[in-house]
C-alpha cells in the first residue's frame, strides 16, 4: 500500500502539471471552502505542559474560523498508551486522520506503509523543506526513502541549566566555564570543592530513554555516531563513542546528587528549582516554568542557559519533538492537510509552541517572539543550530530500547568505570543493535 500511495502520487503530479514550479499548471491541494463540511479526528500527545489541552483547543477554534466546512476533534492520547493504539489503528483503519508522531517513531511507521505520504505539491504548500529547522527535516521520512510521510512541527532542544550564585561562589565565568570538556569537567571539580552543600550536577539515571538523549550530544562531539549513515549498523563500539560515553559516566558517577541519581528526567526540573544540583541538563519547557515561579530555593538567587560543550568534533546537541502524520486510511485526507498545513504555519506555530514553551519547527516563527528575545532562550536558538536528531530507520524503537536496557549498568554503577568497562558494555550494546538492524522488518510497533 504504501509503495501504490507513493507511485499515485507520482502519477496525479504528472497528469496535474508541475507540482513544485515551473509553467505547467500547479495541483490543487487542501480542502476548497465550497467542499462539504466534515469533521476530521486529532490524536495529540501531552508535549506542552498544563497550558497545552487549552491551547490545542484555540487552535482548532481558529482553523475552524479559517476553514468554516472543517471542524477539528481533538483527541488527547497519553505518551504510554500512543504506540499501541496508532498500531492497533493503523492496522484496522480506524484511526484519526492527523496524528502527533514522536520523531523516532516516524521510521517504524513509514516502514509499514501506516502513512499517508505527503505529495510535491503539499511540501510546497507548507513552504518547502527549508521552511524548516534543518535536523527536524531528517525526521520527516524513512531514511533512504523519497517519500515524507511526516511534517515537521514540534522541536525538543536541550542546553545546561546552572545556578548562578553556585557559580559566583566558586569563582566561575559562564561564558569559559562550560565551553568544552575539559572546562565543564574542571568547573565541576571547582564547585565540588567550595564545599557549599550543592552537588555539582543534577542528573536522573532512572529514565534511561532521557539518558541517552544526554549522551548522544557527546558522542558526536567526540567525532563518533549511533549508527553508520546507511543505518545499517551500530557505531558505540568505536573509539569515539567509548571516550564520550566514558566521560559522560565520569562525570554523573564523581558529580551527580544522590538523590536526583534515583529520578527520572521529567522531575529533574523541579528537584533543580528546589536547589538540589548546580547544573542540570534540560529542554527549552522549564525556561517557561522556571520565569514563571520563580521564587524557589534552586533559582531565587539567579539562574542562567549555557550550550552543551565543544568536543574535539565541534559542539552537538540532540533534537527531538514531535511531527504530523496524515494516516493512509483518512478519511478527509485533504482537510487533514489542510489542519497540517495550519499547524505547521508561521502564527500557529508562534501560539501554540511559543506559548508551552516548546520549539517551533519552523525557523521564521521564531522571530519577534520569547524565543528570541529572552536571554534565558539564547542558549537554546545556539543549539538549535548544532542540534542533530537520531537516525529515522525503520528499527529505532527497538535499537533505543537495547541502548536504554544495556546502558543502564554505566548508571547504576557504585563508581566510575574504567575505559574498558565502558568499552565492554558498549560492545555489547553494539552486537544487540546490529541483530536488531539485521532483521529488515523489525518496527517495535505491535511486538
Amino acid at each position: 500500500m504504501f509503495r501504490v500511495l507513493a507511485v499515485a502520487a507520482v502519477t496525479a503530479l504528472a497528469m496535474s502539471g508541475c507540482a513544485g514550479g515551473g509553467d505547467g499548471a500547479k495541483e490543487t491541494v487542501g480542502y476548497a471552502a465550497d467542499q462539504p463540511p466534515v469533521t476530521i479526528d486529532f490524536w495529540y500527545m501531552p508535549s506542552g505542559g498544563p497550558l497545552q489541552e487549552k491551547a490545542v483547543a484555540e487552535e482548532a477554534k481558529e482553523f475552524h474560523a479559517a476553514h468554516p466546512n472543517i471542524t477539528v476533534n481533538p483527541v488527547r492520547i497519553v505518551w504510554e498508551d500512543a504506540l499501541t493504539r496508532l498500531s492497533t489503528a493503523s492496522a484496522s483503519g480506524e484511526g484519526p486522520d492527523v496524528t502527533q508522531l514522536g520523531t523516532t517513531w516516524v521510521g517504524g511507521f513509514s516502514r509499514l506503509g501506516a502513512l499517508r505520504p505527503y505529495t510535491a505539491a503539499e511540501i510546497d504548500a507548507v513552504g518547502g523543506q527549508t521552511a524548516f529547522t534543518a535536523a527536524s527535516w531528517s525526521s520527516s521520512h524513512l531514511i533512504g526513502s523519497p517519500d515524507t510521510t511526516a511534517m515537521p512541527w514540534l522541536v525538543d532542544v536541550r542546553a545546561l541549566f546552572y545556578r548562578t550564585d553556585v557559580l559566583k561562589a566558586a569563582g566561575l565565568d559562564a561564558a569559559t566555564a562550560f565551553a568544552t570538556w575539559e572546562s565543564l569537567e574542571a568547573a565541576l571539580q571547582r564547585i565540588q570543592a567550595t564545599g557549599g552543600g550543592v552537588a555539582p550536577l543534577a542528573i536522573g539515571n532512572e529514565n534511561t530513554f532521557g539518558i541517552i538523549h544526554n549522551v548522544a550530544p557527546f558522542v558526536w562531539s567526540a567525532g563518533g555516531d549511533l549508527l553508520d549513515t546507511a543505518g545499517t549498523a551500530s557505531r558505540l563500539s568505536e573509539p569515539a563513542a567509548v571516550d564520550a560515553v566514558h566521560y559522560y559516566q565520569r562525570l554523573v558517577a564523581r558529580f551527580n546528587d544522590p538523590q536526583v541519581a534515583k529520578m527520572i528526567n521529567n522531575d529533574v526540573p523541579a528537584a533543580f528549582a528546589a536547589g538540589r544540583g548546580a547544573v542540570t541538563i534540560d529542554n527549552s519547557q522549564s525556561v517557561g516554568d522556571f520565569l514563571a515561579d520563580p521564587d524557589r530555593p534552586g533559582l531565587r538567587a539567579g539562574w542562567g542557559t549555557a550550550p552543551l560543550p565543544a568536543g574535539k568534533a565541534g559542539r552537538f546537541g540532540f533534537l527531538g519533538g514531535s511531527n504530523l502524520a496524515i494516516l493512509k486510511d483518512a478519511k478527509h485526507p485533504g482537510a487533514a492537510f489542510e489542519w497540517v498545513r495550519f499547524l505547521t504555519g508561521k502564527q500557529s506555530q508562534q501560539r501554540y509552541a511559543v506559548s508551552t514553551g516548546l520549539w517551533p519547527a519552523r525557523s521564521e516563527a521564531v522571530a519577534g517572539t520569547r524565543l528570541e528575545t529572552e536571554p534565558a532562550y539564547a542558549a537554546f536558538r545556539e543549539m538549535i543550530g548544532h542540534g542533530r536528531m537520531y537516525p529515522s530507520v525503520a528499527a529505532w524503537i527497538v535499537v533505543e530500547s537495547v541502548i536504554a536496557k544495556d546502558f543502564a549498568e554505566l548508571w547504576h554503577a557504585p563508581g566510575e568505570l574504567t575505559r574498558d568497562q565502558v568499552r565492554s558494555i558498549l560492545a555489547k550494546t553494539s552486537a544487540d543493535i546490529d541483530e536488531t538492524l539485521a532483521d529488515p522488518g523489525r518496527t517495535g510497533i505491535g511486538e
